[in-house]
């Protein structure tokens, strides 16, 4: 055996490697992505319901979505409040307008997070398809022609 044999042999084994490597890393940016994704629906079903929010008067009639398509219909008690998560469990009562400002910062948050993530995934996914064609191209040079029969 060459050593150029033994050196493409060697770079067969850690490209072999790195694709294992990309292959993990890609699966978790994917599912690093589809939590962002779940979060921007989230903070948009209530973002658009304290937005129509802020077009009724205690008293009214309306559907308050509840998630999954479902809705409630509710009448209004305090149009001006609403009881909003800060995190960690904790629910503190703030102004609507005020709430729309904060998931409106959330939204845009969250869409920084989502571009990264998309841009660290189609580079990674880039590297994965070069090593995947780097390796073929060794390969196809470590293995001989075949011979075909006449």
């Amino acid at each position: 055996m060459s050593s150029s044999q033994v050196k493409e042999e060697d770079i067969v084994r850690q490209l072999a490697s790195e694709i294992r490597i990309l292959e993990g890393s890609i699966g978790v940016l994917q599912s690093r992505l589809d939590i962002v994704r779940g979060a921007i629906s989230e903070v948009t079903l209530a973002f658009n319901t304290l937005e129509g929010m802020k077009k009724l008067q205690n008293g009214d009639a309306t559907l308050v979505p509840v998630g999954a398509g479902s809705y409630i219909r509710m009448q209004v008690a305090d149009s001006k409040k609403i009881v909003m998560g800060i995190g960690a469990g904790v629910a503190v009562e703030k102004d609507v307008e005020g709430s729309v400002e904060e998931l409106k910062g959330r939204l845009q948050d969250l869409d920084k997070a989502r571009t990264s993530i998309q841009q660290q995934l189609d580079q990674t996914a880039t590297r994965y398809q070069q090593d995947r064609e780097a390796i073929e191209e060794l390969l196809r040079r470590q293995t001989p022609p075949s011979r075909s029969a006449n």
